[in-house]
């Protein structure tokens, strides 16, 4: 009798759904990853029963979570081994400031940078693991989804050095809050703050446990702003956090996103 497997619905390489990825690896839970295009996943997630349309989604019978935070709860509760759990007792805190700040401003800059001028370099880590059915469906909506986004991303001339700014503003608390060379953000051990925070930090950090982040073709914008800040202290400790608790992945991919 085959066993079922919960169903983990991604956009690729969104910095998000690497969030939810990774904990389910930590937590050694088998999951089916599955991506859906952005556009249809509207319409694909109302299906399922989901109260949003935002991704990640994990599909657990008919039980629907939504959101990476979530989806950590879940993995928390469902990991047997104890002592293993990623909630601390001050880690949402970090969490939540990292998912409204660097999650939302890495982003929106690597779509400022992309979708105006290069949206074929967004495009592959975006339709992910996406059956031909669906790709062919979101190849179709592909130019009315990609005005979407920026629109709902706030992508204006400025957007780029808007979050630039946001998101030096965090490095640099990042980099204060490590500089007692602490190896964890909250108290002595891993925890849902330091994975969230690696997770939305890679794409510039290039950890080798993430070969996309490392081998795709992104705008020299980018490029620059990652070869500037790999030489921060917070930077370096990404990639520990990911030598140290994320081994490589079978799920990573192509891609910048969320």
């Amino acid at each position: 009798m085959k066993q079922y497997r919960p169903k983990l619905i991604t956009f690729g390489t969104s910095l998000f759904c690497e969030k939810a990825r990774w904990a389910l690896d930590w937590h050694g839970i088998d999951y089916q990853e599955v991506g859906w295009p952005p556009g249809l996943h509207q319409i694909l997630a109302k299906r399922c029963g989901a109260k949003a349309t935002t991704l990640p989604i994990l599909l657990d019978g008919e039980t629907v979570i939504q959101g990476s935070g979530a989806i950590i709860d879940w993995a928390d509760q469902r990991a047997q081994e104890r002592g293993r759990e990623l909630t601390l007792a001050d880690a949402r805190k970090i969490e939540k400031r990292a998912d409204d700040v660097i999650g939302v401003h890495v982003r929106r800059l690597a779509y400022a940078e992309m979708l105006p001028k290069y949206p074929h370099l967004a495009k592959p880590g975006l339709f992910q693991n996406v059956s031909r059915a669906h790709q062919a469906i979101g190849n179709m909506m592909w130019p009315v989804t990609r005005r979407a986004m920026m629109k709902m991303y706030d992508i204006t001339p400025t957007a780029a050095s808007e979050s630039r700014l946001e998101l030096e503003a965090e490095l640099d608390w990042l980099d204060n809050k490590l500089a007692d060379d602490r190896s964890y953000l909250v108290e002595d051990r891993f925890s849902r703050a330091d994975l969230t925070v690696a997770s939305l930090l890679a794409p510039f950090a290039c950890p080798e446990e993430i070969p996309a982040f490392r081998e795709g073709t992104f705008p020299d914008a980018l490029i620059a702003d990652s070869k500037r800040w790999r030489r921060r202290p917070v930077m370096q400790w990404v990639t520990e956090q990911y030598e140290a608790h994320r081994a490589p992945t079978r799920h990573a991919a192509e891609s910048l996103h969320d």
